[in-house]
Formats: structure tokens, sequence, C-alpha cells
């Protein structure tokens, strides 16, 4: 970073942009957290990471295991590689004939209290379609989904989705 200020300066800029088009929870004088990456498979290895680091450190406060971490997620190779490399579970919502993207009242259902996160994907690459977890009726799971971290990569619309 301290090699090329003016395009960690360009990157950071860019983070929060993006940060303020979803509407993060900033506080007053807050940026936005972020790392640029040349494809969403590095973006998907450093976000699981950041995820899975995040849940170990919350479950040693605890006091609780932290050896058993899981994620819930459609299909999607690039998360099945993270599960592969990084010794997390992987929870799959499996697709159905008709039904090309995760079924978020399936993915409600497979979350618990060693969910790292659920990752949703803005734009199936396959069908172009939204992984809308928004419709998922967490009723009765509110003490895992609560506090269950949502990510949801831009694979192929996450920009022009903004705009539409």
């Amino acid at each position: 970073m301290h090699e090329y200020p003016v395009t960690t300066e360009l990157h950071n800029q860019c983070v929060n942009i993006i940060t303020r088009l979803f509407n993060a929870p900033l506080g007053e004088g807050e940026a936005g957290v972020g790392v640029g990456t040349v494809g969403s498979s590095e973006a998907i290895m450093l976000a699981g990471l950041a995820f899975k680091r995040l849940w170990q450190n919350k479950r040693k406060a605890q006091g609780l295991p932290y050896d058993k971490s899981n994620i819930v997620t459609g299909t999607n190779v690039c998360w099945e590689k993270f599960a592969t490399y990084f010794e997390v579970e992987l929870k799959e919502v499996k697709l159905r004939e008709g039904y090309y993207v995760m079924d978020p009242q399936k993915a409600v259902e497979l979350v618990d209290e060693n969910t790292i996160c659920v990752a949703a994907i803005l734009g199936s690459t396959l069908t172009r379609e939204f992984e809308d977890l928004g419709n998922a009726d967490s009723r009765g799971r509110s003490e895992w989904w609560v506090y269950c971290t949502v990510l949801v990569s831009g694979a192929r619309m996450g920009f022009p989705v903004n705009f539409g």
C-alpha cells in the first residue's frame, strides 16, 4: 500500500462509493472496508477467511468450541473450493429442476450456531437470477439467523443491478 499511494486512495474511494450505494450502516466519519480483487474467486476466498476468523474470535470470547465452522450456499464452485481449502463444512442448498438459484427458505433451515455466513449470488452466472435472502422466513431460527453474516456476491450482475 505504501508503494502505490494514489492507487490505494482510488481503491478506498471505490470501496466507499460501493459501501454507500448498498446503504451499509456506517457511523459518522466511518469509512467502508473492502478488498479489491481481480476476480470473484479471490474475493470469495478473502471474504470467507474474514468470516471464519470473525466467527472463531466470537466463539473463543464466549468460551465455545471454534473448530467446526460451516457455510451455507447454493451450488457454487468457488465456495466449494473455499470450504475444501480452509476446512469449513459446506452446507449446500441443492438446485432443482425449474429453480436454479438457492432457495432462501432452505438456506435458513441449514443455518446453525456454527454458520460463518450465508453466501448468496446477486446475478447467477447460469441464469442471471438473484438469490433473494430477503424473502426468507427466519421465525423460530432467530437466535442464529439474526447474527449470521450474509455475503452477496455480484458475480455477474453486482454493479448493474443498482441502476436497474
